[in-house]
């Protein structure tokens, strides 16, 4: 096993030992490389200030360059990536073309966060080489920048201003076919990380090492996205300082990467990330690539997992409703072999999973459900549009057959300690048709009486259940077009 990290930086070949493996991207950028652009607030991946580009090949990203949050990124997690932080981006000829715009457009007033706008603003244009700036695609692709000063208008102003054919890729300055090449030839054997002082991390990089060093290590944290796991480490609430952390990464793992679709079966490695997700089922499962666009920020969603949201296990997890109602299953490998159970059976209780000590998810299914045969939707309800916790979320699977409903899967989070799947409400649904207003609103009723949810910070015990009949109320307002979806 290779004892080093290999990665580039700004076009740079660097190798990474011991104790410096275990900090976060943005700690080492700035404290051991002293690239002091990227910049630290929240250490929790909520704020966009660390935000840089990260190539790596991989399922439908083979070295397409993606912001993200490098406060909650692990050193091992890089190896075999090339990362491109602010000072790569101007040119000798003076500052590039976003640079500019933002200067011109007075998009900077403390400049705290200005860098991590850069950069995310970047990876649009690197996303959209030739093309005019859309404001409504910008302030998408820049829902995880937060500045506190200087408000958006001047930043989305200068989004709009800047001229494509002034416009150079900065990833084409940097990154080479030579690079990739360097670091595939790095990258193939596997990495082991030992330090004294904070422990071990192993990447593997064949699910049969994998599940053997997970045999040996149960204890042992996964790392895919570690875009939760960063934030417990950074708060000093996993691994606090002074103790031995041990951890697997996925990251060299190549039989996991991607989303493969077969027609309408769909396959989602534990590598594959949720932007990739995101892409994949846009023109397949369109309501749950929507639902994923305010699931969190492009910087979480370029680096997090469907798996790791699955495997967390968290009752109010965004995707896990629609995936109890596609029928999803949980592909559990170990030493001993491979199974697949229903994401039903795969929780227990509140986080609690029916995995084995020597197991891991390796694998989501489900089929993409037939439009024309029928209705899928899925639902988030929480205080604002982006960037927010749900505390309510509904998922639905209506087939039909000329307006009746022949099966009905229905599921929602937030309201117990898993999420629910409601069978008698399903039972009560086929022979309903999908205009029939008043057995509607029975089986709206039925549902508020059959969650169980609780009061806490985000929302009464009440509002939410209220909220789980308004949401299959509005599915059927929606059925029968009397509001737009």
């Amino acid at each position: 096993m290779r004892d080093a990290i290999v990665l580039f930086v700004n076009g740079a070949r660097r190798e990474v030992r011991g104790d410096s493996a275990f900090l976060t991207l943005s700690d080492w950028l700035r404290d051991e490389r002293r690239l002091t652009g990227t910049k630290v607030v929240c250490a929790e991946g909520d704020c966009g200030a660390c935000t840089v580009l990260v190539g790596r090949p991989g399922g439908d990203r083979p070295w397409r360059f993606d912001p993200v949050n490098s406060c909650i990124l692990t050193m091992a997690q890089l190896d075999g990536a090339h990362v491109l932080t602010i000072e790569a981006v101007a040119e000798r000829e003076g500052l590039h073309e976003v640079q500019r715009a933002m200067c011109d457009s007075h998009g900077s007033q403390c400049g705290f966060c200005t860098p991590g706008f850069v950069m995310a603003m970047l990876g649009h244009f690197e996303h959209h080489p030739g093309e005019r700036a859309d404001r409504k695609s910008v302030a998408n692709h820049l829902t995880g920048n937060l500045c506190r000063c200087t408000g958006y208008l001047p930043i989305l102003d200068a989004a709009e201003d800047v001229r494509p054919e002034h416009t150079r890729s900065v990833v084409a300055r940097h990154h080479s076919e030579a690079v990739a090449q360097t670091l595939d030839l790095a990258t193939r054997e596997s990495l082991q990380i030992r330090s004294e002082a904070r422990g071990t991390i192993l990447a593997p990089t064949t699910v049969a090492e994998l599940v053997a060093l997970r045999a040996a290590r149960p204890e042992a944290r996964i790392i895919a996205g570690n875009t939760d796991l960063g934030v417990l480490v950074n708060k000093q609430k996993l691994w606090p300082a002074g103790s031995a952390r041990s951890a697997l990464s996925l990251h060299l793992v190549r039989e996991l990467d991607g989303v493969v679709v077969d027609g309408r079966s769909v396959t989602v490695g534990a590598r594959a990330t949720l932007g990739e997700v995101e892409r994949a089922l846009a023109g397949l499962v369109p309501d749950l690539s929507s639902l994923l666009r305010v699931f969190a920020s492009p910087q979480i969603k370029n680096a997090g997992t469907l798996v790791g949201n699955v495997a967390n296990g968290s009752p109010i997890g965004d995707t896990i409703p629609s995936l109890f109602a596609l029928g999803a299953e949980l592909e559990l490998t170990s030493e001993r072999g491979a199974r697949w159970v229903s994401i039903e059976r795969y929780y227990t209780g509140y986080k609690q999973t029916s995995l084995a000590a020597d197991e891991l998810v390796t694998r989501v299914r489900f089929t993409a459900p037939d439009p024309a045969a029928s209705v899928f939707r899925a639902y988030k309800i929480c205080q604002r549009r982006d960037l927010d916790i749900s505390f309510v979320g509904a998922a639905f699977c209506l087939e039909h057959r000329d307006g009746v409903i022949t099966a009905a899967r229905v599921a929602y989070g937030g309201v117990g300690p898993t999420v629910l799947r409601l069978s008698e409400v399903e039972r009560a649904l086929v022979g309903v048709s999908l205009r029939d207003e008043r057995a509607w609103e029975s089986v709206a009723a039925q549902i508020e009486a059959a969650v169980s949810p609780r009061s806490d910070l985000r929302g009464s015990e009440q509002g939410r259940r209220l909220l789980s009949g308004n949401l299959f109320r509005k599915l059927g307002f929606e059925l029968r077009g009397e509001v737009q979806q």
